[in-house]
């Protein structure tokens, strides 16, 4: 009896796209990113004079190690700092900075162009019809390249060049064909060597792989040359000088971090150019092999190296890393089974995240010197770059992997792994660039980049969930459209994490957080009016709420949140209401994927394992809401008592109850047998909008159920957005809403996975076997099935994204204003409130450098006028004076209102001036500006209304006042100790307005 071999199932590696693209699109984007940034910090030391003037009238020392109180006191006063710098070291033009990447991109379009011609200069190769014999070598080549290539490569011979071996270079446009002279030679003694070299070659062009290949080699020559070696020397040169000149340590590992980020750029470059490069060489074998070409004969005498293991072999990959052109045998294996192009290497997820996160930060850096001018949309259109990189790269590499994995019948990648390393790529890239540590090494809380790869494990695996999805049941005849969904709400995601991560991830990392009672004050501020929270939670609440408000503030969070539950559940029920994927049926199509016949491994389950839950969830939540209500009511607040933290109080624990109904959504659906994180991320997003819906109608009826009055004691149609106005409360509820259903879904998928390997290890030490999971599968009428999945992925998503787009509207006024109009002095004495204001432990010398800058920058101009009203109120103050009494009459209070005028007017600025670096100093000055706030319009008032016993109590303040600008002053020069000193002569500098 004779057996028929089964015919394995082939896999074309054409698939959903190469994936070099979006490569060579990440070599570009970091090349410009460096090249920019690189000038701005050579640009920054030259101007770093007048910076670091105005950083010591901060009250910041350079050289010290608290790098985070530092990074506190210039964000502290940035009312006055964003002035002082704009003045005393403006930032360079727009075209300066922009002329680097100009440059760099220039010089490589060049090299692009000029490298052909160099191959084909004379001396090195000669045109192929010039030699002997030459035409009929021409006419094998287009005998091979009709049918197979659009335009024919012009032919190049290199007699010198003994070996059996061709090369192909130019443009897609205009390639170009160099061969040896040892192939030429075995033309007629061995013709299918030369055929299989000539097919592999033309598969290049066949490919247009060439100008990508030629373009990344001109980059990496092009930013090596222009940029790389420029800037180390420049760097060590002045790490050189620095040295000489007795630096502090803070300045040193601030050169050495400059010195060692463009060595890990080059090195990142060099790995992604050597994947590139690979990578065509393989597809070429592969388009070769498909014409035909016999390239086991030419390979047949090429040696294979003995395995090795241990460090020898791990030292064997890193080699197969570094090579432009894989090695014979992984070429051998590839026409068999191109598992290489569909393997997730965990060296390019590194690279990927470290270059994402450099790209990043160099990008912020280019608009740091304007950061007055940046707005919040301005930096999420910033951080959507790297997001863009980290996206396609990661995208394309585990969409094909999943792909490969249901063709071939075997188990699809989980992508954990590959999350892993684009997290700790993440994380590798934001403690090199220095953005987590402010300028020093270690970050203040390792804690916080263990999220950083959480976030990419969360991201890597949700990939892999919605391609495993798309796989099993996507009803259309390419994936390319799921695959489009994926790669979009991928980067939504990752362009809203860089955005909260460039302003508030890396300011926790490096150990920033909030004064806990400024952090309370702050809460009332934002939540004004009359009442109180019941219970008194604000301690608890507040870091929670303030942490939660600003990521959930970010432009892109809102749709990005939904997009992270919608995505999975889109293709989820566009796939419940067909049998099999339909991609796969489709043998007449000549772009088919794979054969008909392939086998599928998975089956997605009932829509119903997601919409189940969300409904419980949503039951739950609507009831948590009335039963908060009907707590809330119990408490009998009088109707001038239900705003301000009361109303605060009724949103935030709403906010719970959604949550909470959101977090029992997900964990039913996670417990699960299959698709546990697409069903945890449907439920809890179905689950949250619909409470966020119940939150809606029960807070806009708010009055007419009696038992759960809480605001109102009348029925009326009140808008629950008008009803929480205050604060914009409800807008932080719906905020966060959003925010938080994709965070809890995973926090619920993480957690039953955690459960299953623990019951796992327990049966296993038992020895009993654990009991299989169970799958829930879908009998329902297919045209009951189909209605409901067509109006699941028609009707949720639209309002899910209705909503998003409703609250991204309106944020968007906030938002597209820039830090200068944004930043208040209501804002910074907030967040001076919140963060407090440190008092660096400096050495006696720096104390001195740091008020001489004070002084010299403002600080005279405003001391000199307060001290010198000051003593023009007490000159007409003693001329008024008869027989010991003051005779207050109405020419007095005219002569002394100027200089009431005076007094308040400098008053005003002692909130929005730099603090005094000294603290002595500091206390007399802020007495000063209480004192006259309080006294100086009661002065103004009664000289207008020629009241004198109120302009005799003004006086009071007013002469306390005085008194402490002189302690100021007197202090002042107590510390700068030199009378002699060039700061006291000449006219005083008046302070740069502040940008209000």
């Amino acid at each position: 009896m004779t057996t028929v071999e089964p015919v394995r199932a082939r896999l074309d590696e054409r698939i959903l796209g190469a994936g070099t693209n979006s490569r060579f699109a990440l070599l570009l984007l970091l090349l410009v990113a460096a090249s920019g940034y690189m000038l701005v910090s050579t640009l920054t030391v030259l101007r770093l004079g007048g910076y670091q003037g105005c950083a010591l009238a901060a009250g910041v020392d350079w050289d010290s190690a608290h790098a985070l109180a530092t990074a506190t006191r210039l964000t502290g006063q940035a009312l006055a700092f964003l002035p002082c710098v704009a003045r005393h070291a403006p930032p360079p033009p727009l075209w300066q900075i922009l002329a680097a990447p100009a440059v760099v991109v220039a010089a490589a379009a060049a090299a692009t162009v000029l490298l052909p011609l160099w191959k084909q200069r004379p001396g090195r190769c000669i045109r192929l019809n010039l030699v002997p014999g030459g035409s009929e070598i021409a006419a094998r080549v287009e005998e091979l390249a009709a049918g197979r290539v659009a335009r024919v490569p012009e032919l190049f011979f290199a007699p010198a060049v003994t070996t059996r071996s061709a090369t192909v270079f130019g443009t897609n446009g205009r390639p170009r064909l160099l061969l040896h002279g040892g192939l030429v030679a075995c033309r007629t003694t061995d013709p299918r060597t030369f055929d299989a070299v000539v097919l592999h070659e033309l598969g290049h062009v066949a490919n247009r792989d060439l100008t990508i290949t030629y373009a990344t080699v001109a980059l990496w020559r092009t930013f090596v040359v222009l940029v790389i070696i420029p800037y180390l020397l420049w760097w060590s040169g002045l790490w050189l000088l620095g040295i000489a000149a007795g630096v502090g340590p803070t300045l040193t590992a601030v050169i050495t971090r400059y010195l060692a980020v463009p060595v890990v750029i080059a090195i990142v470059m060099h790995f992604a150019r050597a994947d590139v490069l690979r990578s065509r060489e393989l597809y070429a074998d592969l388009t070769a092999r498909r014409w035909g070409a016999p390239l086991e004969h030419v390979w047949a005498a090429r040696p294979t190296p003995a395995g090795r293991r241990g460090p020898h072999r791990w030292a064997g990959v890193l080699l197969d890393q570094m090579r432009t052109h894989p090695r014979w045998e992984i070429r051998r294996d590839a026409l068999d089974d191109p598992a290489p192009l569909f393997a997730v290497s965990s060296l390019l997820m590194f690279l990927a995240g470290t270059s994402a996160t450099l790209m990043n930060f160099h990008l912020m850096g280019h608009v740091a010197p304007h950061v007055a001018d940046l707005s919040d949309w301005l930096g999420q259109g910033l951080a959507a770059v790297p997001a863009a990189v980290v996206a396609a790269a990661a995208t394309a590499v585990l969409w094909r992997a999943v792909v490969r994995a249901a063709v071939l019948g075997r188990p699809a990648p989980a992508g954990v792994r590959a999350g892993l390393w684009l997290g700790l790529g993440l994380a590798t890239g934001s403690l090199v660039s220095g953005q987590v540590i402010g300028n020093l090494w270690p970050p203040g809380r390792w804690w916080v980049l263990a999220l950083v790869v959480g976030v990419a494990v969360a991201l890597t695996c949700w990939i892999c969930q919605c391609a495993r999805l798309a796989a099993a049941s996507w009803p259309g005849r390419s994936l390319r459209w799921p695959l489009a969904l994926c790669l979009i709400a991928g980067w939504l995601i990752l362009a809203a994490w860089f955005a909260w991560w460039n302003y508030y991830g890396a300011m926790y990392a490096s150990g920033f957080w909030y004064d806990p009672a400024g952090l309370r004050r702050t809460i009332v501020n934002w939540f004004p009016g009359m009442g109180t929270a019941h219970p008194d939670t604000t301690a608890v609440m507040a870091p929670t709420i303030t942490v939660l408000r600003y990521a959930a503030y970010q432009p892109l969070t809102p749709v990005a949140a939904v997009a992270a539950w919608v995505t999975p559940f889109v293709l989820w029920a566009a796939g419940a209401a067909v049998r099999g994927p339909g991609w796969l049926r489709s043998p007449g199509d000549a772009r088919a994927a794979a054969d008909a016949t392939a086998p599928v491994a998975w089956r997605a389950p009932a829509l119903r394992q997601a919409t189940a839950p969300a409904l419980l969830g949503a039951v739950i939540a609507t009831a948590g809401l009335a039963a908060v209500q009907a707590w809330l009511h119990t408490l009998h607040a009088a109707p001038g008592q239900r705003g301000g933290m009361y109303a605060f109080s009724y949103a935030i624990w709403s906010l719970w109850a959604i949550a909470f109904g959101a977090l029992v959504a997900a964990l039913v659906a996670a417990a699960s047998a299959r698709f546990r994180l697409p069903a945890a991320l449907a439920a809890a997003g179905i689950g949250a909008l619909l409470g966020l819906g119940a939150a809606t109608a029960l807070i806009s009826v708010d009055g007419c159920i009696q038992p759960l009055n809480v605001l109102n004691d009348t029925c009326s149609w009140r808008p629950a957005w008008r009803q929480l106005q205050g604060g914009n409360t409800f807008g932080l509820v719906a905020h966060s809403t959003l925010l938080m259903a994709p965070v809890i879904a995973v926090a619920a998928t993480a957690s039953a996975a955690l459960f299953r390997l623990a019951r796992r290890a327990i049966h296993a030490k038992d020895g009993t076997p654990a009991p299989p999971p169970v799958a829930v599968t879908a009998h329902a009428r297919a045209g009951g099935r189909y209605a409901g999945a067509v109006l699941s992925a028609a009707g949720i998503p639209g309002v899910a994204l209705a909503t998003a787009a409703v609250l991204m509207a309106g944020d968007a006024e906030a938002q597209f204003a820039t830090k200068a109009q944004s930043v208040t002095a209501d804002m910074q004495t907030a967040f001076q409130q919140t963060a407090g204001l440190p008092v660096l432990p400096v050495s006696r010398d720096m104390r001195r450098r740091q008020v001489h800058a004070w002084y010299r920058l403002g600080g005279r101009y405003l001391l000199d006028h307060a001290t010198r009203n000051g003593r023009w109120i007490v000159t007409l103050l003693h001329s008024a004076v008869r027989d010991r009494r003051l005779e207050i009459t109405a020419d007095l209070m005219a002569k002394v209102r100027p200089a009431c005028q005076g007094m308040v007017n400098v008053a005003s600025w002692e909130p929005v001036y730099f603090q005094i670096p000294d603290p002595a100093a500091q206390a007399s000055w802020h007495q000063f500006g209480l004192d006259v706030r309080s006294a100086g319009p009661a002065c103004l008032q009664a000289a207008d209304r020629t009241d004198a016993d109120a302009f005799g109590t003004s006086m009071i303040g007013v002469l306390t006042a005085a008194e402490k600008a002189i302690d100021t002053s007197i202090r002042i020069d107590a510390v700068i100790d030199d009378p002699s000193d060039p700061v006291y002569k000449g006219e005083p500098e008046e302070p740069p307005q502040p940008r209000l």
